[in-house]
């Protein structure tokens, strides 16, 4: 069963229990209350015999039949007789039959069946009979004056009640029957207000399993816990856009950049292959660049892999180092490879970073082999390090105003770099290393305007007392 079908069902039946049960009670406590009015006042009068008595007829004389007053025959007619109760007349439509017993003889009798069983201590008691059918409510209570007892029994009709709480009855059941069908309804338009939301989702979640492009963003008109898994759903969206975008640009990127290493590789190749009596110098000379081309190629592929693997930096465990020492080796060996003079300045205290060295390393490195590159012919590099920051410059032509926000990114370079040898992913790396250090990425233009300056931090707090 659906969610929006166990919502709408759960709030039908939790509707319904409650209108059942207020039904239920307020019929309960209305009849009850009612046929206790009738119970009281059956009861008021039973328990004063003597007024009772002395409206119908002094006990004196009463032995028998033969000695019965005017009204008193034991078939007299049912009708209504005024009784004194508490000084005042009762309702004519109230009491509607008597009977009284004498010394065990009838003395007043209106149709009511004989109590059997009373004794002048007996309690007064209620009960309800059925005469010609008709239902009436008995009232049975002994009475004593002197040596005489008797027993008086007074009665009502309560065919009117029953028929009034009868109809009572209907309309709370009508009413109640139309109370669960609206909390039905509204438990289903409830259901559905609550569910939108995760159906959108659902859906949404199945047109991206079964189709190739991303399903729009899902509307939230809500703040509660629906609406934000209906926003932590569009932030998933968003997230997983940018990074289908990313693998789309980087697949074509660098199916770019292989392309060209490749093709002019495979037309030495060709050249080779086809020309075997090219001079040996023309023949030297092509094996020296399509060597430079497989290294190139080495290269590229080795930055594609740093950016392709290991997504979250955990591979490699964080290791305390000293950062100047691990960018001095790093300098040493550019150095020594490029020809070029690189100084590294380091200010503050040795301090030892938990840093991932390996990638670490190829930061500093990818730094320094953008400034050789962009620097001019025979001129430093300048590397400074401080605490956990460090700076390359170099002394070239500098970064276009437009170009220095989008150096970190990948593929990235600009027209006046696409003549110069690289692949536009050493800086993109570099901002990686950086962010899974907990660091930052910039880059500006020298103060004096003799080259740029790049660099990265590490967010790592530093051990100024490493062991």
């Amino acid at each position: 069963m659906k969610l929006q079908s166990r919502l709408a069902l759960t709030v039908g039946a939790a509707a319904a229990i409650a209108i059942i049960g207020m039904a239920a009670a307020f019929w309960v406590l209305s009849a009850s209350q009612q046929r206790s009015d009738v119970d009281e006042s059956l009861i008021r009068v039973v328990d004063q015999p003597r007024e009772f008595v002395r409206g119908a007829g002094s006990l004196r004389g009463i032995q028998g039949a033969d000695r019965r007053g005017p009204g008193l025959a034991p078939n007299r007619p049912a009708q209504p007789l005024a009784l004194g109760v508490g000084g005042g007349a009762a309702d004519d439509r109230l009491f509607t039959r008597i009977r009284v017993t004498l010394e065990g003889e009838l003395a007043i009798d209106q149709g009511l069946p004989e109590a059997v069983g009373v004794t002048a201590d007996s309690p007064t008691t209620l009960s309800t009979v059925e005469i010609d059918g008709e239902r009436y409510r008995m009232a049975v209570a002994p009475i004593r004056r002197g040596p005489v007892t008797g027993v008086v029994q007074v009665a009502r009709n309560i065919e009117d009640l029953e028929s009034g709480l009868m109809r009572l009855r209907q309309q709370i059941i009508g009413a109640s029957l139309a109370g669960i069908a609206l909390a039905a309804l509204l438990g289903a338009l409830v259901a559905r207000r609550l569910s939108a939301p995760i159906t959108q989702v659902a859906g949404a979640a199945r047109e991206m399993s079964f189709g190739p492009e991303l399903p729009s963003p899902i509307e939230v008109t809500r703040s509660d816990e629906v609406g934000d898994l209906a926003t932590s759903f569009n932030q998933m969206l968003s997230a997983l856009e940018l990074s289908r975008n990313q693998q789309q640009r980087l697949v074509a990127d660098a199916s770019h950049e292989l392309r060209t290493p490749l093709t002019s590789l495979r037309l030495k190749l060709d050249l080779l292959d086809s020309r075997p009596d090219l001079p040996e110098a023309q023949r030297q000379d092509l094996l020296a660049t399509s060597a430079l081309e497989v290294e190139k190629l080495s290269e590229l592929v080795t930055e594609l892999v740093v950016l392709a693997t290991d997504p979250t930096g955990t591979e490699e465990e964080l290791v305390e180092q000293s950062l100047p020492a691990l960018v001095d080796e790093v300098a040493a060996m550019h150095e020594q490879r490029s020809g070029r003079s690189i100084e590294v300045i380091a200010s503050g205290t040795d301090a030892a970073f938990p840093m991932r060295i390996r990638m670490t390393r190829r930061a500093v490195s990818n730094l320094i082999d953008n400034a050789v590159k962009y620097s001019t012919e025979g001129s430093p590099v300048t590397i400074t390090v401080t605490g956990g920051k460090i700076e390359v410059r170099d002394r070239g032509e500098g970064i276009p105003a437009e170009d220095l926000q989008h150096v970190f990114d990948r593929f990235y370079r600009s027209p006046t770099a696409r003549t110069r040898p690289g692949n536009g992913i050493g800086l993109a790396i570099v901002k990686r290393v950086a962010e899974l250090h907990g660091g930052t990425t910039w880059a500006r233009n020298a103060d004096d305007h003799n080259g740029a300056v790049v660099g990265f931090s590490l967010g790592a707090t530093p051990n100024l007392h490493p062991a």
